[in-house]
């Protein structure tokens, strides 16, 4: 079996090596300077735009490699590493242009190769549904912005550094957050996540938690500027929606058995609370924000992983049935154990700094929101404990034998995932 999973290693090896060079090309072209790489093109990257391109590539890269069983059992393999390509390429460009029209579709574009994850490689045979819910919830909630688009493009510029003179409604407020909320996304419009995530393959999770959700939120950096002149009314309304949304997700995560369902249903927790710090203006919030994304970026797609590793050995993700795992896979269970403790932001991952930096500005903006807020990090901590424990301890109900501790990549995987989540955090005051 090691052998085996020695060979299926060096089979991915190759494209995964391609991929990192990407992220080494992006390192390069960083400096202390608040936009980090100006072209004469289209293009200009800034911190926020850096940071999350290195998280793009890294976390498709452990994508592929998560991914071996394509590979060893030769599922078109070649047309899924395409699938991968691609969408590296388009996460780069996405955060590379300076342009609205340019962003849109780049936005959009990443949907296709995602549809196509989930159709290709999904486990159930709803993957269709899934798949076709995902494209109708984004689709229609960010065509409106199309139009809004081409409109700031009539009336002045589509750079994204340049505020444009246009008339301002509350039609515009919707049109403008509303294509971001969706795919963030926000309480009342998250179910197409959830449904997704329970149809995809493991790479199409990875990748929908670590990236495919940051986009939004980036999409809200670059937009809400056009907000500090009013909707401060619209923009509460957002706010408090999004935070005691994430508190009924929260306790919701509590009677979830679904492993997969649970560590989608904290996604939205913890974006909720980026929503929030987003729409104060302020530029803690704005920090915080990028930091748990960039943070939960990799927690999330390190649980997604967890979580395909045990369907594999269990062929269930229940945790009524997919119990005691401690006693077969002892060393696997050090990382559920270390991927969980930074899903419940102990010290001293990137979660942690990020959520100091929004219950401040939260707090600061308004000290009612510390009642959601609180109960929320407190909730947060037992959806994570009750997914370690009811996992890990009690008894395996089933007879079936064969387990092992795991394959060498399966810990390599899990390791890139802990590792930066848990340095970062000494090198990221350079944003503050």
């Amino acid at each position: 079996m090691g052998v085996m999973g020695g060979l299926v290693m060096m089979s991915v090896w190759g494209e995964c090596v391609m991929l990192m060079l990407a992220v080494s090309m992006i390192m390069l072209c960083s400096s202390s300077d608040s936009v980090v790489w100006k072209s004469c093109f289209v293009g200009e990257l800034d911190n926020v735009g850096w940071c999350l391109s290195i998280l793009s590539v890294w976390v498709v890269s452990l994508a592929v490699m998560g991914s071996k069983g394509v590979k060893k059992n030769n599922q078109n393999s070649m047309f899924f590493i395409l699938l991968m390509t691609s969408l590296v390429i388009i996460f780069l460009l996405s955060f590379y242009v300076s342009d609205f029209m340019f962003f849109y579709v780049g936005f959009e574009s990443s949907l296709v190769p995602i549809f196509f994850l989930i159709l290709g490689w999904g486990y159930q045979p709803d993957r269709s549904q899934a798949g076709i819910y995902m494209m109708l919830y984004t689709l229609f909630g960010s065509l409106p912005l199309f139009f809004l688009i081409l409109n700031l493009s009539e009336n002045g510029s589509s750079y994204m550094y340049v505020v444009s003179t246009c008339e301002r409604s509350f039609f515009f407020f919707m049109f403008l957050v509303g294509a971001f909320l969706v795919k963030f996304p926000m309480f009342f419009l998250h179910l197409w996540l959830l449904k997704a995530h329970v149809e995809a393959p493991v790479a199409g999770s990875m990748i929908l938690a670590g990236v495919m959700l940051k986009m939004g939120g980036y999409g809200l950096v670059r937009f809400l500027v056009f907000l500090e002149s009013g909707f401060s009314v619209l923009s509460e309304v957002v706010l408090c929606v999004s935070l005691w949304g994430g508190l009924a997700v929260s306790m919701n995560c509590l009677r979830q058995t679904d492993m997969k369902l649970l560590v989608a249903s904290s996604s939205v927790v913890h974006m909720s609370s980026c929503i929030g710090g987003l729409f104060i203006l302020s530029e803690w919030g704005m920090k915080g924000a990028v930091v748990v994304m960039v943070g939960h970026g990799l927690c999330s797609s390190g649980l997604f992983y967890l979580v395909n590793v045990v369907y594999e050995r269990t062929g269930s993700r229940s945790m009524v049935l997919s119990k005691g795992l401690l006693n077969f896979m002892p060393s696997m269970c050090l990382w559920w154990f270390f991927l969980v403790s930074s899903n419940m932001s102990a010290p001293v991952s990137l979660n942690l700094l990020g959520e100091i930096f929004l219950l401040l500005s939260l707090v600061s903006w308004s000290s009612l929101v510390a009642v959601p807020v609180g109960v929320m990090c407190f909730l947060s901590g037992a959806y994570s404990l009750y997914l370690f424990s009811l996992s890990q301890h009690g008894r395996y109900v089933s007879n079936s034998t064969g387990f092992h501790s795991g394959f060498v990549i399966e810990y390599l995987v899990s390791s890139c995932h802990w590792i930066p989540l848990n340095t970062m955090v000494f090198g990221i005051f350079w944003l503050v």
